[in-house]
């Protein structure tokens, strides 16, 4: 098997690969329905790897998976609503990074997970490092990166439960087949999704639709997601949440940090790769 941190670094390319799909894709669409049309084609894409899975668990591990899958599928939806309102940059550095604190907390009270000071000392850099681009500098509207003060508030609400979720995440996959734990919460997922979209849109006549118009980028997201998701779970099964996560999230924020800025075109660039490129530094500490 590949080292962790290749896992890591390989689902950070696509997790910045889906990202920057679903940001084109919201340019012009819902965030509810692009998310709702997504996620089936995820859980068809997760069917491929059916030879691979072994789906011996018990019913309290059945029980959890989908829980978790419910936390996942809020925060996927409070995170296109950000990418669909905010720059693609500072979303993703908030939603990159500031888990991390959270990660860590829980998974030093709840797993007993306990990682070296010099492995702290990059968490802790990481997390200023992202503070700063994420609350810090001149945005074009309004003076900040979104265009409502709201949805900062909805980003660290967001954070909370993604950190949750990773904790969660840790515990439930420890003891499953990766391959089974990505079908599973791909298609439960979906279902949520579904059920969502029934009871506040137009249902699944609205999720065919939003399919028929974005075709490419909706199939082209749904592989980047069934694959940053399973690299991430091989690499989680081989080290602690609190080392997994935060490299992750690093890796993904300084690939979105660049796609933001040369594709894009969003402003204060030259800062935010400065603050990328401390964010490497802490990265390479975890590392070690």
């Amino acid at each position: 098997m590949l080292a962790w941190y290749y896992l890591i670094l390989a689902s950070s390319v696509l997790n910045g690969l889906a990202t920057l799909v679903e940001k084109r894709a919201l340019k012009t669409h819902y965030a509810t329905a692009f998310s709702a049309a997504l996620t089936p084609l995820v859980a068809l894409v997760s069917l491929l790897f059916i030879p691979l899975a072994n789906f011996d668990m018990s019913s309290w591990q059945l029980l959890l998976i989908i829980a978790w899958s419910a936390l996942n599928a809020y925060t996927y939806l409070l995170a296109a609503r950000v990418f669909r309102h905010g720059e693609l940059s500072a979303s993703s550095a908030a939603f990159g990074s500031l888990p991390t604190l959270v990660v860590v907390v829980l998974a030093f009270v709840f797993l007993s997970e306990q990682l070296s000071a010099v492995q702290y000392v990059g968490i802790i850099g990481m997390i200023v490092a992202t503070y700063m681009l994420f609350f810090r500098g001149a945005g074009r509207k309004s003076g900040h990166y979104f265009e409502s003060g709201r949805y900062r508030y909805l980003v660290l609400f967001a954070v909370f439960v993604s950190g949750t979720a990773s904790v969660l995440n840790k515990y439930v996959i420890t003891g499953v087949n990766p391959y089974a734990f990505l079908i599973v919460s791909s298609v439960s997922m979906s279902v949520f999704f579904t059920i969502f979209i029934s009871l506040r849109y137009k249902g699944i006549g609205e999720m065919v639709q939003t399919f028929r118009s974005y075709k490419l980028p909706i199939s082209l997201g749904a592989i980047f997601t069934a694959g940053y998701r399973l690299t991430f779970y091989l690499a989680l099964i081989l080290v602690p949440v609190s080392l997994a996560q935060p490299l992750g999230n690093t890796f993904y924020v300084i690939i979105t940090v660049a796609i933001g800025g040369l594709v894009f075109g969003e402003e204060d660039l030259a800062r935010k790769l400065v603050l990328s490129a401390f964010l490497v530094f802490f990265a390479y500490l975890l590392v070690l």
